[in-house]
């Protein structure tokens, strides 16, 4: 008997919908990736909230240390609080996320850091950030030539922006021979903290805080969309399991991960667990201590151990950074062009220019060797390469016929960007910030074998680096202060430039090949 089209169409729709099971280790890998940037994504917000709520209380506020501290705890739980209500009414179904709740909070993110700006930099450029993230227009200007419209439309940004910044000049190359007189005082160039620290009401600038609600909103939409790029994690492994090079990076790196993640576990010692005994000085290897002590009877290997904590939060870190200042700027500069573009890229070609190492070591020893600042230096460097290849990649994405068809359908640019052409860029996005991590930890140690950090905290393989070669260990034949340190950056550069090289094979077909 024949089967009907109706049924052969139902049975069509049904047989595509058929999810075809994964094998268990791609599930248990794709579930261990969502558990992992969870958590990374949790610790970062919550970062973000209590460095800005204890900077904004204690610095510009001018509360004193007790109460700033009550204050970040204060934030924090209100944040928890805000964050499981969203999540409450998400399981009932309310439409949180509906079009115009996710504009204002959009708005609200880019106000609250157009306000950081004005409290702890300055009042003009708070204002010019606002401008220039709402591109503030007025209805006079529009025109039915298209054209027109356009040139109407730049020539008012061009006279704010230039009345903006002409202002902010002025006030800072006349305030040697004219401001402290009534002729002219500073407003643009000043923080908004210190304006309103004059009319004591600096608790005003809390409302910079305004930044961190949007992000506990948005929260649970983020983790969705985690949950649903398991997918994709599992088609990767799937593919990434058949290269031995990417497996066998993966292996050294994880190695790494988990001994820096048990490292008060795995360490015999405390990283600063010294002796003042003479004899316990320079100790060569022994029971006792596997590769001897350094100059304050120190075991070098609990040190090497603790020091793996601090070469991989350097090294992610600063990538992460890094990579995200290069991909936006690249993304704006490809899709916008025009003069976007060309004052971007000029930007861009200045810092590639730059040396970056005596950078480095002057940004250091202007603004302190802590590792915040490490890691600050060398992310606001490095982020170069990656801007010059995503804006290659958006260049090219925006002229796609998928672009044209949003654009056609009316999306706007933002949807565009961020739902079309950063998907896209993805796997050059990813595989510049596994080759970041290396550089980053290359750096660190570079710099700090030249002793530009806080060599007396806790160690990284570059300041055990440093110590050894103070301590004269190559004169004295001290290997084992030298070469396993020096292995580990090796072994850590080796499991990152494997896996880049065995993702880039994987997400690029053409470098695929056709296995069996």
């Amino acid at each position: 008997m024949e089967m009907s089209d109706e049924s052969l169409e139902t049975q069509a729709q049904t047989s595509d919908t058929i999810e075809i099971p994964q094998p268990l280790h791609a599930r248990i890998v794709s579930l261990g990736a969502f558990v992992l940037l969870t958590v990374v994504v949790f610790v970062a917000v919550d970062m973000l909230t209590g460095t800005l709520t204890g900077a904004l209380a204690y610095s510009f506020v001018g509360l004193e240390e007790e109460l700033s501290a009550l204050i970040v705890l204060g934030v924090r739980a209100a944040s928890i609080v805000l964050f499981a209500v969203v999540v409450i009414l998400a399981h009932l179904g309310k439409p949180l996320y509906a079009h115009k709740t996710g504009r204002i909070l959009e708005k609200t993110l880019l106000l609250g850091v157009a306000m950081l700006v004005m409290v702890m930099i300055s009042l003009g450029l708070g204002v010019l950030l606002v401008f220039l993230m709402f591109f503030w227009s007025p209805s006079q200007l529009e025109s039915r030539d298209v054209d027109k419209a356009r040139l109407h439309s730049l020539v008012y940004r061009g006279v704010v922006v230039g009345v903006l910044l002409g202002w902010m000049v002025l006030e800072a190359t006349l305030s040697k021979a004219v401001i402290g007189t009534t002729l002219l005082s500073p407003v643009l160039t000043q923080p908004l903290s210190s304006i309103l620290a004059n009319y004591a009401a600096s608790y005003l600038s809390f409302m910079a805080l305004m930044m961190v609600v949007p992000f506990y909103m948005l929260m649970p939409k983020l983790i969705i969309a985690l949950w649903k790029f398991r997918a994709s994690v599992e088609s990767f492994w799937l593919e990434f399991i058949h290269e031995p090079m990417g497996m066998a990076g993966l292996v050294i790196i994880g190695a790494l991960v988990l001994v820096a993640a048990f490292a008060p576990f795995i360490a015999p010692y405390a990283w600063d667990a010294g002796s003042l005994n003479l004899e316990d000085l320079y100790q060569p290897p022994s029971p006792e201590h596997i590769l001897g002590t350094n100059q304050n009877g120190e075991d070098i290997f609990s040190r090497l151990i603790w020091g793996t904590q601090i070469s991989l939060l350097v090294g992610f870190t600063a990538a992460i950074i890094s990579v995200t200042i290069g991909t936006m700027i690249g993304l704006i500069s490809g899709y916008y062009g025009g003069h976007i573009d060309t004052i971007l890229m000029r930007i861009t070609d200045v810092f590639l220019c730059l040396p970056v190492l005596p950078l480095m070591l002057i940004f250091l020893v202007i603004f302190g060797q802590g590792l915040q600042n490490v890691i600050l230096v060398i992310a606001l460097l490095g982020w170069t390469g990656t801007a010059r290849m995503v804006r290659s990649e958006a260049l090219s994405l925006r002229e796609r016929p998928l672009t044209e068809a949003a654009h056609a359908i009316g999306a706007n640019d933002t949807y565009i960007l961020f739902r079309h052409i950063l998907p896209n860029v993805m796997p050059l996005i990813l595989a510049n910030m596994i080759l970041g991590v290396v550089n980053a930890i290359l750096s660190e140690a570079g710099i700090a074998f030249l002793g530009f950090v806080d060599i007396h905290g806790q160690p990284s393989w570059g300041v055990i680096l440093h110590w050894a070669s103070k301590g004269a260990a190559l004169l004295n034949n001290s290997w084992w202060w030298i070469i396993p340190p020096g292995l580990l950056i090796l072994l850590t550069t080796l499991g990152f430039v494997f896996i880049s090289h065995a993702a880039d094979k994987v997400v690029n077909p053409r470098l695929r090949g056709r296995r069996r």
